[in-house]
């Protein structure tokens, strides 16, 4: 009598078992394994170094810089040579453009528009026209060229506006190799009707992981006690 009971017993743990198990991996099913988050995947950025000349009516600077290239914007810093303090910084996409001026810790931000980019460098030259210059050196599609030497060391280029004229000259020369891919050592850009100009000599182009461009003011300084 006990052994029947005992194997009663038994019988209703297996079939007990026997029910669960598919209700168990019903459940594990269900639950199904999420892919990582690629909205935000971690993006390639070129950082350049070196020496910058900007020469307008007004005034002359020159300093070191770190100018940073990448999908939705461009970074430059210049930088007090050897000490490499910052002196201010410029950061601009399509639609914007923020200036910083540490020397006086005040900042302003304006929309990207042609007057702006004269009055911040000089000269009106675009984001993507930077880019392409420096990332794509030999085949510019943004502007004309003028000149081009047997041996690919040097190209001349001009923007052309169809009423205006010339609008802006670049001369890039000395391309070197780097880390990252060619480069240029030296460019020039130029405005032919007001003579202002920039001059960038770059020693190093390395890629690095980019962050998103921040547009936003420095805080205003509270007057001391």
């Amino acid at each position: 009598m006990r052994s029947n009971v005992y194997e009663g017993a038994q019988r209703k743990k297996i079939i007990s078992h026997f029910f669960c198990w598919p209700v168990i991996l019903g459940l594990a099913a269900c639950q199904t394994i999420q892919p990582p988050n690629l909205q935000n995947p971690t993006k390639t950025a070129q950082l350049y170094s070196g020496r910058i000349l900007i020469q307008s009516e007004n005034e002359k600077q020159t300093g070191d810089i770190e100018l940073l290239l990448q999908e939705d914007g461009v970074r430059l810093r210049v930088l007090a040579p050897v000490i490499g303090t910052r002196i201010w910084e410029l950061r601009a996409n399509d639609s914007q453009i923020l200036m910083y001026d540490y020397r006086d810790q005040s900042s302003s931000l304006h929309e990207n528009s042609l007057e702006i980019r004269e009055e911040f460098l000089g000269v009106d030259v675009q984001l993507g026209e930077i880019q392409e210059l420096l990332q794509h050196p030999r085949k510019v599609s943004l502007l004309e060229v003028v000149k081009r030497d047997e041996n690919q060391r040097a190209i001349e280029l001009v923007k052309q506006d169809s009423v205006l004229g010339d609008q802006l000259s670049v001369e890039i020369n000395r391309w070197q190799e780097g880390e990252a891919g060619l480069f240029p050592q030296k460019m020039k850009l130029e405005d032919p009707f007001t003579g202002n100009k920039i001059i960038l000599v770059f020693r190093s182009r390395q890629s690095i992981a980019g962050e998103p461009i921040v547009f936003e003011k420095l805080p205003e300084l509270k007057p001391s006690s």
